[in-house]
């Protein structure tokens, strides 16, 4: 019998399956993300190709909010020697981060907080703010887009915010084009491989 790879690689990163013992393990002492963060979602690999060809400069400090799993935070600690956190209101995920942070070799600071926490003292420690499927909630567009304000206001060089293009994302995009159009780009990708997927980045560079 075969047997079944308990992780997959892309970009770089190791990202292990459902079925890793780690992974499971993690499960049985009761770590249970509650705000979506039970997985890896595919948005990630469309930040991680438009950055691979669109490099953030060595060393840059990188906030990924929403961050879940963490694994486009650790793409580019990876790939950049970032100096990442990674911010999510739901601290069950932190686990799942730390697992595969260490298992990409990297370390990856993690912090507890909200969306509307993250103030812009906070945010001016970053040169770049970095998310991928984090519009799942249309409540969460103006909220969203009120930080998206305050890392522009912070001084962050940019922002990247990567999405399968759900209503919640496509306003906020809208919101980010009205308020500053000459900082705002939107741009439609498809990948194929590490899996078909496709969606919208919406990057902002003030």
């Amino acid at each position: 019998m075969t047997a079944v790879k308990s992780f997959r690689t892309a970009y770089g990163v190791k990202i292990l399956n459902s079925n890793d013992k780690e992974i499971r393990r993690l499960k049985r002492e009761g770590h249970v993300p509650w705000i979506h963060g039970h997985k890896f979602w595919n948005s990630s690999f469309l930040a991680m190709g438009y950055l691979k060809k669109n490099p953030l400069r060595k060393g840059a400090r990188v906030l990924e909010i929403g961050c879940g799993w963490g694994l486009l935070g650790i793409f580019c600690a990876k790939q950049f020697n970032a100096k990442v956190t990674g911010i999510d209101r739901d601290a069950g995920v932190f686990p799942f981060l730390e697992l595969h942070a260490r298992v990409n070799g990297v370390s990856v600071a993690t912090e507890r907080a909200s969306f509307e926490r993250i103030t812009t003292a906070r945010l001016s420690e970053f040169d770049a703010v970095v998310a991928a499927d984090v519009c799942f909630w249309d409540q969460l567009t103006p909220v969203l887009f009120n930080l998206v304000r305050r890392a522009r206001k912070a001084g962050v060089g940019q922002i990247l915010i990567a999405d399968p293009c759900r209503s919640p994302f496509l306003d906020l995009a809208s919101r980010c084009e009205n308020a500053f159009p000459d900082e705002v780009e939107v741009e439609d990708r498809w990948i194929q491989r590490p899996v078909k997927a496709n969606g919208s980045l919406l990057i902002v560079r003030p």
